[in-house]
């Protein structure tokens, strides 16, 4: 990671992301950019007011959070849609990570619009790292949270440079639909785990292939396969593992508004529901693996 980005709204939330933004600008000797985003409708005057109290406040946090190098971290504040400019900010610099905070949410608007971390999540091809945990620091334990496709090394890779050689849980969902078809079907329990079983097997062998298209060793990283919901397994999964880092594949940015208002999205139910921090991957495609049948598909 060469250049990080985090937005700040000057709220708490956003102090909790930018002291992690120097933290992995730091791990990764990274250049930092603070950026604040300022309503381009109000009135000249009010908005040089605006920004001067903004970059103002930002200085005050920065030094209050220690920063001396101030080569490496920029501050700057534009006009606009705060996710727009966002996402435009993040593309015009090259940028390899965006760090935000949570936000807090209206449950009337987000239904139709969605929160600020969620439309940047929707408009952008960069990682974004939304922070939860309320101090900066590495993450002892990680989970990712794969689907079966070809795509998924790509989030897996990033799982583990965050882990850190750490620990790292590799984790699919699978559909339980078949398994309950079954049992209502009056289907003898041998016949129920033995199905259960060969699935399982055919996920793991799934999954060691993503771990080995990421060029993770037989050693970097713990797999495991669970059953049911999706998003509420690896929220589940998550605290039961004590990860401090959920980092999960989404394909929501392809997705129409009404599919997003039908079918929803696993990764802004995890955002939603999650209490440590979680990395959003943007995945371009969906291409199956060999052996990838009948299983939840993430995003």
């Amino acid at each position: 990671m060469k250049h990080l980005l985090v937005a700040s709204d000057l709220s708490h939330r956003s102090d909790r992301a930018i002291a992690q933004a120097l933290f992995l600008a730091q791990r990764f000797d990274a250049s930092l950019t603070v950026l604040h985003v300022i309503d381009d409708e109000l009135p000249a005057a009010v908005f040089d007011v605006t920004r001067d109290q903004a970059e103002a406040s930002l200085r005050d946090t920065l030094a209050r959070l220690g920063v001396t190098d101030a080569g490496r971290v920029v501050i700057r504040t534009a006009g606009g849609l705060d996710f727009q400019v966002i996402v435009d900010a993040a593309e015009a610099e090259g940028t390899s990570l965006i760090v935000l905070g949570a936000h807090r949410r209206n449950l009337l608007k987000d239904v139709f619009t969605g929160t600020t971390v969620e439309r940047v999540i929707r408009n952008t091809t960069c990682p974004v790292l939304v922070v939860k945990r309320p101090a900066p620091g590495g993450y002892p334990c990680t989970l990712a949270a794969v689907d079966l496709t070809a795509e998924a090394a790509g989030t897996l890779g990033l799982a583990h440079l965050m882990a850190d050689r750490q620990t790292l849980y590799v984790l699919h969902v699978l559909n339980d639909a078949v398994r309950l078809q079954m049992r209502l079907a009056d289907a003898v329990d041998e016949d129920v785990e033995r199905y259960r079983l060969a699935t399982e097997a055919c996920c793991r062998g799934v999954l060691e292939e993503i771990a080995e298209r990421a060029a993770l060793g037989v050693k970097d990283g713990l797999l495991a396969v669970e059953w049911g919901a999706a998003a509420s397994r690896i929220v589940a999964s998550t605290q039961s593992f004590g990860a401090e880092l959920c980092v999960i594949g989404t394909r929501t940015r392809t997705k129409s508004l009404a599919q997003r208002l039908l079918l929803g999205s696993v990764c802004e139910e995890v955002l939603r529901d999650m209490a440590c921090d979680v990395l959003a991957v943007p995945l371009a495609g969906h291409t199956d693996l060999p052996g990838a049948t009948a299983l939840t598909t993430l995003g």
